[in-house]
C-alpha cells in the first residue's frame, strides 16, 4: 500500500474503491437507459440543431453551470458558519464535486454525505456536528421539494395523468406529510421520537430478538445521537441567523438553477413552453429521483424526464433533451468528483512518498 494512504482508515479507501466502481456501473446504466430513450422516442436519429449550439447559448448554459455549483457550495458553507466553524470556501467546492460523484453512484445517493463528513471531520469539525452540517444541508433542499410536489400534481393532476396511477397522488402526500412531520419531531418533539423507539426495542427485547444488555446499549446510543442531531439543528437556527436565512436563500438559487437547464434547453430547442410547467415537472422529477434505488437514480430519473417532458417537445427531440440535461446537471459535476478524489486520496499519498 502506498505510505501516504496508510494515514487513511482502511474502510474509506476500501469503500473509494468501491465507488470507483460504481461510478462504471453508473455510467453504463445511463448509457442504456439514453439509448432506450432514443430508440423509443426517437426511432434511432438524433439530431442536434445548430440553435442548441450557438455562442448564445452555451454561454448561458455555461453561466448557469457555475452559479448551480458555486451555490451548492455556497448552501453549505452558510450551514457550517451557522453552526459555529469555519473551512475555506475552496475546500467547500472541492466537498460539493466530491459529493455529487459519490452521491450518484451510491444507491439512494446514501455515500455522499458519508465522504462529506470524513473530509470535514479532517479540518476539524466534530463528527457528529459535521453530520448535523450535511443533514442540514439536504434537509433544507428536501423540505422544499417535499412541499412543493403534492402542490403541484393537486394543482394539475392532467398532466400527471400519463405518469401517475390516480393513487400514488394519495401516497406522494402521505410520504411528503410524513417526512415534514418527522423533521418537525426531531426539531420540536424528540421526546416523542425516542419514545418510539424505546417501544420498538422493547418489543425486540420482550420477543427475544434483543438481548437485555443490547437494549440497553441500542437504546442509549440512539437516544445520544438522537439528542446530538437535534441540538445541531437547534444551534443552526439560534447561534447565527443571518447564516442560516442565507442557507435557506443559496438552497432556493440552488434548486433554481438546477431547474434553470430544462428552460434555456427547450427554448433552445423552438419551444416556447410554460417556465411554470418546465419548473413544475423538475420539482416532481427530482422528488421521484430521492426514492430511486438505482446509483444517481439511472432510469428513473431519464425515464421520468422523458415521460413528462414528451408533452413539451417532440419525441425527436426528447432523448437530446434528456441527455443534454444529465450531462449539465450530473455528469459534468460526477466527472470532476472522480478527478479530486483521485487526487485527494492518491496524489498526496505519492507525494509523500516521494
Amino acid at each position: 500500500m502506498i505510505k501516504g494512504l496508510q494515514q487513511i482508515p482502511l474502510y474509506i479507501l476500501r469503500k473509494t474503491t468501491g465507488y470507483f466502481g460504481l461510478a462504471i456501473l453508473f455510467f453504463a446504466l445511463s448509457f442504456v437507459t439514453l439509448y432506450s430513450i432514443h430508440h423509443y422516442f426517437s426511432a434511432g436519429r438524433l439530431q442536434i440543431p445548430s440553435s442548441l449550439l450557438s455562442p448564445g447559448v452555451l454561454s448561458i448554459l455555461a453561466i448557469i453551470l457555475i452559479l448551480y455549483f458555486l451555490a451548492d457550495g455556497l448552501r453549505l458553507y452558510c450551514v457550517i458558519r451557522a453552526m459555529g466553524f469555519r473551512i475555506a470556501f475552496v475546500y467547500i467546492m472541492k466537498l460539493v464535486f466530491i459529493n455529487i460523484f459519490i452521491s450518484n453512484v451510491t444507491p439512494l445517493a446514501t455515500g455522499g454525505g458519508v465522504i462529506q463528513v470524513y473530509f470535514m471531520k479532517q479540518q476539524g469539525i466534530p463528527l457528529g456536528e459535521a453530520t448535523a452540517a450535511t443533514s442540514i444541508r439536504t434537509i433544507l433542499a428536501a423540505l422544499i421539494l417535499f412541499t412543493l410536489t403534492p402542490l403541484i400534481i393537486w394543482i394539475g393532476p392532467n398532466q400527471f395523468r400519463m405518469f401517475f396511477h390516480p393513487s400514488i397522488l394519495y401516497a406522494v402526500t402521505g410520504v411528503s406529510c410524513m417526512y415534514l412531520a418527522f423533521f418537525w419531531i426531531i426539531l420540536c418533539r424528540i421526546r416523542i421520537l425516542k419514545r418510539w423507539m424505546y417501544r420498538s426495542l422493547y418489543l425486540l427485547n420482550s420477543i427475544k430478538m434483543l438481548s437485555q444488555p443490547r437494549f440497553r446499549k441500542w437504546f442509549l446510543k440512539i437516544s445520544l445521537e438522537l439528542d446530538l442531531f437535534s441540538n445541531g439543528f437547534k444551534r443552526y437556527f439560534r447561534n447565527s441567523p443571518q447564516w442560516a436565512i442565507l442557507s435557506v436563500l443559496f438552497t432556493v438559487l440552488f434548486l433554481l438553477f438546477l431547474f434553470s437547464f430544462s428552460i434555456v434547453l427547450i427554448r433552445a430547442l423552438g419551444y416556447q413552453s410554460s417556465i411554470v410547467t418546465v419548473l413544475g415537472f423538475q420539482v416532481v422529477v427530482t422528488f421521484f429521483m430521492y426514492f430511486a434505488p438505482t446509483p444517481g437514480a439511472t432510469g428513473v430519473a431519464e425515464g421520468g424526464y422523458g415521460l413528462l417532458f414528451a408533452q413539451l417537445v417532440q419525441k425527436q427531440d426528447i432523448a437530446l433533451l434528456t441527455l443534454s440535461w444529465r450531462v449539465l446537471t450530473i455528469y459534468i459535476g460526477v466527472v470532476i468528483g472522480i478527478v479530486l478524489m483521485y487526487r485527494e486520496l492518491f496524489q498526496r499519498g505519492k507525494a509523500i512518498q516521494q
